[in-house]
């Protein structure tokens, strides 16, 4: 029986998504030079399409403020500062942005990236558990591309599986919306259970910021979980308790799970720095 509350809430559900602003039609144009050939996803704030390139003659991924969110001046800023971070960062390891539109409304072009999410090779592997090899692989070019951005005063901020596309034999890191200079950002900006602590409490950020998001990547492959729950409220997993260690999950080396481990330590100074990070990986590729 559908009780009173059941249809309330599919009729509430009916006027937010009436409420949305249309999405571009296959065919139409989302900036000179590129057409739409396929909604990819909807965000908070960004619409991501599928678009030809009349000058590649090829396919390309077009990033765009969704149309409710174009007087969003935070949302603005991030997008365009989130494509000038990819034009001007050229790493193996990292999604190239060709082009970036600040006016009328902000878009970003980007290469089309053929492969498969690491969140998606995680779901569908046997019993959710990337082998070492594999996982170590991955992990030394997580490691160099972090290392790359941190050269040159950036911080990624969101470092976790599904912003890492796998695309033999290469992974490459994407989503670079929220990354900064070193210091303080907006309290809780980011993905709430692959957070550091201190990105949760709203402190300064250092590198060590990014190294927990290495760590949160390493035990969710090879755990088949992440570490840390995605509460509803305000609370953080994370900001309560402390990782349970990777080897409850899996037998493992103990080097290679130590290290993951360590990443994870509440206290960002007792989390090591990536080149000792990738020292470990080196040994079990």
């Amino acid at each position: 029986m559908i009780t009173q509350t059941v249809l309330m809430k599919n009729e509430t559900e009916q006027m937010e998504q009436a409420k949305e602003p249309a999405i571009l039609k296959e065919g139409e144009i989302l900036v000179a030079g590129y057409s739409v050939l396929e909604h990819l996803r909807r965000g908070k704030d960004c619409d991501v399409y599928h678009v030809w390139s009349e000058e590649r003659l090829c396919g390309c991924i077009g990033k765009n403020l969704r149309p409710d969110r174009l007087e969003k001046r935070s949302a603005r800023d991030r997008l365009i500062r989130e494509g000038e971070y990819l034009q001007k960062l050229s790493h193996p390891n990292l999604v190239r942005a060709y082009e970036v539109y600040s006016d009328p409304n902000p878009v970003v072009i980007q290469e089309t990236l053929t492969g498969q999410t690491l969140s998606h090779l995680i779901k569908t592997h046997r019993n959710r558990r990337l082998p070492l090899k594999q996982l170590a692989h991955l992990g030394i070019q997580l490691c160099s591309v972090i290392h790359y951005l941190h050269r040159h005063d950036v911080l990624h901020l969101d470092v976790k599986a599904s912003n890492i596309i796998s695309q033999p034999p290469l992974a490459k890191l994407i989503d670079l919306s929220i990354a900064c200079t070193p210091g303080e950002i907006k309290k809780g900006a980011g993905t709430r259970q692959f957070m550091a602590p201190e990105q949760a409490r709203g402190d300064r950020l250092t590198e060590a910021a990014d190294v927990w998001g290495i760590g949160a990547v390493f035990y969710h492959a090879a755990a088949g979980k992440a570490p840390f729950k995605a509460y509803d409220d305000k609370r953080y997993d994370q900001l309560e308790r402390q990782a349970n260690r990777v080897r409850s999950h899996r037998r493992m080396p103990t080097d290679f799970a130590n290290i993951i481990d360590q990443c994870l330590h509440p206290d960002p100074e007792k989390r090591p720095a990536v080149e000792e990070l990738m020292k470990i990986l080196k040994r079990f590729k």
